[in-house]
């Protein structure tokens, strides 16, 4: 059962997006960046950034078209504190309320970490927090930050960071009750990763067991590497995991190793991807570990991939993962003249996937003038596509920019008219979803997907033609199902009303 591509080429922009595959979001000013990305069940884009004095999202329909129903024309800005205000992370609840995470600075130019939840028309939800704000206050500490944000099935929301202590950079992690309240249960896990130094969370993602998984980077007097920790659902450090539940890699044998951006696979292996410090320059690393946090001897080499593409300015590269296994590694090269928005695609194994862009790198090149252009996020979209969000540098401002690659994936909706081809039915669907047809036999691997990319587990029968799924708890949303056998995979769309 070979997989159906799209006809453009996989790693090529997606021309039906924005224009030429780059959405610009034209906020007054001289300044906005996109930070975060998240993407709607509907299947709009949320970025999510900072222009000065102002958090910031922006909401794209599919088209990449600015959606006009959102604050106002598609733009909402949040005047948090006396200074400026920032979002680092975004996440989008099956009701479609939008989580975001960041910092509000006040005259002092002190930072306090803030999450904000907004309602579907880009509205404060006032029943969050304090008017749709939680301001989360750390004893002795003059800075905090959030960095990531990961939504649990239950309503709650987990989110890493990092605060200032007096003396050195801690990373931590919270829970929170859909609320805002802090939950008890849970409260704020300081990391203690290095012992002599700062270290500085980055992101975090959640197994499907519950589990916790952060990474960011640590310092040490040898200079410190990416760190990766997991945490059991209660906030304890999971022991099975590491050493005590933390590791640290030093994998460039340089300087300071950084570890940017972190994702779980369906098979439970952990995912990590950042800068390598070597001898010999920096490298974007991605280091891929099994569940016990041991080294995945099967990709790369020992584990880890270095990335060399020919100069030493790379920036923070950030990654996703297709439901196929192959991995998505959005950068670039952010000092060439002009910086081109990059996204690599590595096969399960770690070699380049040489049917992706020019020997597995899809380029930008959305304009062929002297635009600069920077990624910051990469997503993968239940559409088949490969989102990147960043901002432009152009002749006049500098802007919140979201690109969109063609992956090759099929992830259409509708059934099939070649009677060996697998069929969803029905399609929308309300309770139970029928994967039928010759193609659909027993011993295939069967995974769902919300927009997030998460695995969702759903009771399943085997009849006579095919697989039943019970899809009667699932929230409203746009979901993919991906179906394995051995080397052979499909991934279909289908929308739960």
């Amino acid at each position: 059962m070979a997989a159906a591509t799209s006809a453009a080429q996989p790693g090529t922009l997606d021309a039906s997006f924005g224009e030429n595959g780059r959405a610009i979001a034209a906020v007054t000013g001289n300044y906005s960046s996109g930070e975060a990305i998240a993407e709607q069940p509907d299947g709009k884009v949320v970025v999510g950034g900072a222009t000065p004095g102002y958090a910031l999202l922006a909401r794209f329909h599919a088209d990449g078209s600015l959606d006009t129903g959102f604050g106002n024309n598609g733009l909402v800005l949040t005047d948090v504190d006396a200074s400026n205000d920032f979002i680092g992370a975004v996440a989008v609840q099956a009701n479609g309320r939008i989580i975001a995470g960041g910092v509000r600075f006040n005259a002092q130019a002190d930072g306090r970490a803030i999450v904000m939840r907004h309602l579907p028309n880009g509205d404060l939800d006032a029943s969050f927090g304090t008017n749709g704000i939680r301001t989360i206050d750390f004893t002795g500490t003059t800075d905090s930050f959030i960095k990531g944000l990961a939504l649990q099935p239950d309503g709650r929301i987990v989110a890493c960071g990092e605060r200032y202590t007096g003396t050195a950079w801690e990373s931590f992690v919270l829970r929170l009750n859909s609320d805002g309240a802090t939950d008890s249960g849970f409260g704020v896990v300081q990391m203690d990763i290095s012992t002599v130094g700062d270290d500085n969370a980055t992101d975090i993602t959640l197994q499907n067991d519950g589990k916790i998984v952060v990474c960011g980077t640590a310092e040490s007097i040898a200079g410190g590497g990416m760190f990766i920790a997991r945490l059991n659902a209660n906030g304890a450090f999971d022991s099975t995991f590491g050493t005590g539940g933390k590791l640290v890699l030093d994998i460039g044998g340089g300087g300071t190793d950084a570890a940017n951006s972190v994702r779980v696979q369906d098979d439970g292996k952990v995912v990590v991807c950042g800068l390598l410090d070597t001898e010999d320059g920096y490298r974007i690393g991605v280091v891929r570990m099994q569940e016990d946090g041991t080294l995945d001897n099967t990709f790369g080499t020992n584990g880890s991939v270095a990335i060399d593409l020919g100069v030493d300015d790379w920036a923070l590269p950030t990654l996703a993962v297709q439901p196929d296994g192959n991995i998505l590694i959005g950068t670039d090269n952010n000092t060439g003249n002009p910086a081109r928005v990059k996204v690599i695609r590595l096969l399960s194994d770690g070699s380049f996937d040489t049917s992706f862009g020019t020997n597995g790198i899809g380029t930008s090149n959305a304009t062929s003038g002297s635009d600069f252009e920077y990624a910051v996020r990469t997503l993968f979209l239940s559409d088949g596509g490969i989102a990147v969000a960043g901002y432009v540098d152009t002749p006049n401002n500098i802007q919140v920019a979201a690109w969109k690659f063609e992956s090759g994936l099929n992830v259409g909706i509708g059934e099939k008219d070649d009677p060996n081809d697998i069929v969803l039915q029905p399609n929308p669907v309300g309770a139970i979803l029928r994967l039928k047809g010759p193609g659909m036999r027993r011993g295939r691997t069967v995974m769902v997907h919300d927009a997030t990319g998460r695995t969702i587990r759903l009771p399943s029968t085997w009849f006579d033609e095919g697989l039943a799924m019970d899809t009667s708890e699932l929230p409203p949303g746009v979901y993919t199902v991906t179906i394995t056998d051995l080397n052979e995979w499909r991934t279909e769309r289908f929308i739960k009303y």
